[in-house]
């Protein structure tokens, strides 16, 4: 019963670690994502591209070990980075960004635990 319990622990804890893994996206991933649903131009893809490279390295920068904090310094983060793509794009791609957005803030709502 105890080896049994413990090998369901192990299988739930990969799975959990597998799924995370899928869930960041890479970087090439994310303006891939960003190129496609916004149709951006090869002008709007290189500005977002170096947006998105800053906002990565500043948020690898994080140093502090409150997760709390540390997700309050990521959302800001984050909140800048789209504020700043929201400035290069057209009012329909706004609107686009804006559900990419909202659907993003669903997914995080749903992995936080107890919440």
């Amino acid at each position: 019963m105890r080896k049994t319990t413990l090998l369901i622990a192990l299988i739930l804890f990969v799975c959990s670690q597998v799924m995370n893994a899928q869930m960041r996206m890479s970087h090439e991933d994310r303006v891939k994502q960003y190129t496609e649903r916004l149709k951006l131009t090869d002008d709007q893809i290189k500005k977002v591209d170096t947006i998105l490279t800053r906002s990565e390295k500043k948020m690898q920068a994080i140093t502090t070990e409150d997760r709390t904090e540390r997700r309050a310094q990521m959302m800001k983060m984050m909140d800048e980075s789209n504020a700043q793509i929201e400035k290069i794009l057209t009012t329909d791609q706004k609107t686009e960004l804006k559900k990419m957005i909202e659907e993003r803030k669903n997914r995080m709502q749903g992995q936080r635990p107890n919440q």
